[in-house]
This record gives structure tokens, C-alpha cells and sequence, in this order.
């Protein structure tokens, strides 16, 4: 008999070693999307409106990234760089849409501008966007 409750506990020790390691989220189930942007400028501030998808509940912050004056098919190389997080000032939200108002002086003419969503979870990259150009409206 007490061979067999050895031999038990001996399996059931067994059991119990072997690989562990922290849980990983599943990553197609934590991501954010970026599915639609749009940027206009009035009265010389850069209104962005981002349409968002995915779980907004693993947003950090986004990163709204502005190239002032460079070439349409060149690299995209920000000159500005602005962090927001979803409830800062400067970041009005309506359901899954967010509207960023940036009232800076920026000297460029033509602006190019991408918005990157980082998620909490460090192991998933951000979310970017398309890169819109702003071109100066002809008065």
C-alpha cells in the first residue's frame, strides 16, 4: 500500500515539473487597428480624425508623426512628433473615433502625417496608419 501512494505521488510530482513561463496574450485578439484616418487644416491648426477598430481597451497612446515639406515617394522622416494619450487634453473622443487638434506653428507647406496607436502589450507593434498628405489650398 504504501508503495502505491509513493508511486502516486511520485507521478503526480512528475506532473507538475515541466515547461513553465509567463502567459502570453494571443495577439490577434489584442490588437488595435487604425481603420480610417482623415487630416485637414483650419484656421491654421491640423485637425486629424482617426477611425479606430481591434480592442481599444490595450491602447497606450498614439504618436502623431508630421513631415513638413517632404517628397511624396521619399521615405517618411517626421520632423514632429507629438505623444497623446486617449484622455489628454488635445484629444476628443466619440465612440471609437478620435479627433487630435494641434494648433502648433508648423512652417512647412505640404505635410505628410501618420498616426501610430502603440498597444499596452509590449510584444504586439503599434498600429499605423496610412501616411495623408496636406497640400495648401489655392486661395
Amino acid at each position: 500500500m504504501k508503495r502505491i501512494l509513493l508511486f502516486l505521488f511520485l507521478v503526480l510530482v512528475l506532473a507538475a515539473c515541466g515547461k513553465k513561463e509567463w502567459p502570453q496574450p494571443i495577439v490577434s485578439d489584442e490588437m488595435i487597428q487604425i481603420n480610417h484616418m482623415e487630416a485637414r487644416m483650419e484656421e491654421g491648426c491640423v485637425l486629424i480624425n482617426a477611425k479606430l477598430g481591434g480592442r481599444l481597451v490595450n491602447l497606450e497612446y498614439f504618436m502623431v508623426e508630421i513631415e513638413q515639406d517632404g517628397c511624396p515617394t521619399c521615405p517618411f522622416t517626421p520632423s514632429f512628433v507629438r505623444k497623446y494619450y486617449p484622455y489628454s487634453s488635445g484629444v476628443y473622443r466619440q465612440e471609437n473615433s478620435y479627433i487630435f487638434t494641434i494648433c502648433e506653428p508648423l512652417p512647412g507647406q505640404t505635410l505628410r502625417i501618420r498616426l501610430k496607436a502603440d498597444n499596452t502589450h509590449q510584444i504586439i507593434s503599434p498600429a499605423l496608419s496610412e501616411i495623408i498628405t496636406l497640400t495648401p489650398s489655392a486661395p
